[in-house]
């Protein structure tokens, strides 16, 4: 009769019939049969699979031991099959689904105790502020959440670092002030571009078979991201001089500035909150570092009906200001503090590596108009004492963005290229 048995099970599993889990199960029953020593065994090496077998008994009985009803539970399936998502398969997703690991805790628990044997000295030198340096550049980029960035201790340094005491390097402050903001915010994805949908078109130009094919690709915000901040702010909105984004999608997720495309953001109330500094052929902006002229946008074609405002000084073929120049004036008039975000496609020798790095804030203290018929006007914006120095310099230890953040972005430029 074994000898049969196990024939039986044998055609079974090759047929498909019994599934791997159904026979696990079925050795629970086959135990509890066999008397109550064998019974407690079997039930302490399965109480791992404890929840799977819980949601099965509500529907089906103890435990799927029933053959026939687990027979019925393959064919609902199959009449129900599970249809992969269209909009996983037509975007590149970057998923904020982690398993954090014992070795995620452990990575972290060494960052924390790095930083914790160069503060326990009473005076650090500068090899010493290059090792806490080099830990919280990492620490953005590793896999954490909630509970393991508390157990491991590191939170506890990065409070010591904000708080000050002794005399610790201005970038490692607002360093460890980043990272803090991001986690007191429950943000814990290291990705960057976490939160950002991004999909690939392409055009091709010259019809069917040209040689010359313009690839593009478009990005936009998940819907359902948890983390996307208002932008419509005055002043620093808890940015921090330095803080890096690879994209400008990225800045608008994280409220620095309002606008997917445009170098202007703003209301009509306020004015221009936020300025990004590109350059380009239209736009001759002058870069001195605390002193910036910027330009505003070309202006716009004068509608039919309309009319001039006081001082307005128009010609016939006259342009007028367009919108985003007008925020830029609005500011002017009341003084707003506007963040200015420097664009590694600006020709600025201040200008980052990659991406868009924040300066600080600067205030519009008077404007020229450079081409009178075209309504281009540039702004003179002065950078507000008391503030940050900018971390532009490529020979400084915390220039930003750092070799660790360009490092992560190359390697995700890397896997785009490789999508198209």
């Amino acid at each position: 009769m074994v000898q049969r048995r196990k024939i039986e099970e044998f055609r079974d599993r090759r047929s498909g019939r019994v599934t791997k889990n159904q026979r696990s199960s079925a050795a629970v029953g086959a135990s509890s049969a066999a008397g109550p020593s064998t019974s407690r065994n079997t039930s302490a090496t399965n109480r791992g699979a404890q929840t799977g077998s819980e949601d099965n008994d509500d529907e089906i009985g103890p435990g799927l031991r029933d053959e026939a009803a687990a027979r019925l539970l393959q064919r609902r399936s199959k009449r129900n099959p599970v249809v992969a998502s269209n909009r996983q398969s037509e975007t590149t997703h970057f998923s904020s689904n982690r398993v954090i690991s014992r070795s995620d805790l452990i990575a972290l628990s060494v960052h924390g105790d790095t930083i914790a044997r160069v503060l326990k000295k009473p005076s650090p030198n500068a090899a010493d502020w290059q090792t806490i340096r080099a830990a919280l550049h990492k620490l953005p980029f590793e896999n954490v959440d909630q509970k393991i960035v508390r157990s491991s201790g590191v939170m506890k340094q990065l409070l010591r670092i904000e708080e000050g005491g002794f005399d610790i390097p201005e970038d490692i402050c607002l360093d460890a002030q980043i990272i803090l903001k991001k986690w007191r915010n429950g943000d814990y994805d290291p990705h960057l571009l976490r939160g950002v949908d991004l999909n690939q078109t392409v055009t091709r130009v010259g019809g069917r078979g040209a040689r010359n094919v313009k690839r593009t690709r478009h990005y936009k915000l998940e819907e359902d991201y948890n983390w996307k901040r208002d932008d419509n702010v005055e002043g620093n909105h808890d940015l921090f001089v330095g803080e890096w984004w690879p994209l400008q999608i990225c800045a608008l997720r994280d409220g620095a500035h309002g606008e997917l495309e445009a170098g202007i953001s703003g209301n009509n109330t306020l004015g221009a909150i936020s300025v990004i500094v590109s350059g380009g052929a239209l736009y001759p902006d002058l870069d001195e570092l605390d002193r910036v002229l910027y330009c505003g946008t070309m202006g716009i074609e004068a509608p039919l009906n309309y009319v001039a405002e006081s001082g307005e000084d128009l010609e016939p073929g006259d342009r007028i200001p367009s919108h985003n120049t007008k925020l830029l004036m609005i500011s002017y008039r009341n003084g707003t503090k506007i963040r200015l975000f420097r664009s590694a496609k600006s020709q600025s020798p201040y200008a980052p590596a990659e991406g868009l790095r924040y300066d600080g804030l600067y205030t519009i203290r008077a404007y020229e108009i450079l081409d009178k018929k075209n309504a281009v006007y540039r702004f003179e914006m002065i950078r507000e004492n008391n503030q940050p120095a900018i971390r532009g310099d490529p020979d400084d230890p915390g220039c930003k963005p750092n070799k660790v953040e360009l490092a992560k972005w190359q390697g995700i430029k890397k896997t785009l290229k490789g999508e198209r």
